[in-house]
């Protein structure tokens, strides 16, 4: 016959072994919903909001968007002389990797960079995120903005941190691939 002390051992062990599964599940729904917030933090949101932007833009509130930091025109070494800011930026130009150079990227109102296969340029550059980067017009003025990228986009090697002016002669790099603006 099990003694009184016997029957309340089993009792605790069995409240202590509910107790510690009911430990261990909590721990697991955690990890889950941090996986599952990793994952969906890596998802590229651009064709939801950029859908969101150009309905804004339709409805007049493009201006009210983003701080626009301005720039000087982007006056690179072995340049001379005459404006840049009379003609108006029409394309992206590949500077490097060399296998790439020259190939050109018309600028439509709205331009995403990145290696998505849903970007309008698709970069072959391990050093650029999905959808790294965007082009975009506010009313004659052409905006750089980095998409929450990993490794950054530059105008003129400076990290663009808001929605950025780009002129003519402007290098845009973009992970290991450096565009040129051109008319």
């Amino acid at each position: 016959m099990p003694s009184p002390a016997d029957a309340r051992g089993a009792a605790m062990s069995a409240q202590l072994i509910r107790l510690l599964s009911l430990c261990l599940l909590a721990l697991l729904y955690i990890f889950f919903a941090r996986v599952l917030h990793s994952v969906w933090a890596g998802v590229p949101r651009v064709s939801a909001g950029g859908a969101r932007r150009r309905s804004r833009a339709r409805a007049g509130t493009r201006g009210g968007g983003n701080v626009v930091r301005g720039q000087r025109p982007g006056w690179l070494p072995g340049r001379s002389g005459g404006s840049w800011t009379d003609a108006e930026p029409a394309a992206i130009v590949v500077c490097s990797p060399p296998e790439d150079k020259g190939r050109r990227h018309p600028l439509d109102d709205d331009v995403t960079i990145g290696r998505s296969a849903d970007c309008d340029v698709v970069l072959d550059d391990g050093y650029s995120s999905e959808t790294h980067a965007r082009l975009f017009r506010r009313g004659e003025q052409h905006l750089l903005e980095d998409l929450g990228s990993t490794n950054g986009t530059y105008v003129n090697r400076r990290r663009v941190r808001s929605a950025t002016i780009v002129h003519l002669g402007d290098q845009i790099q973009v992970g290991a691939t450096v565009f040129e603006v051109m008319s």
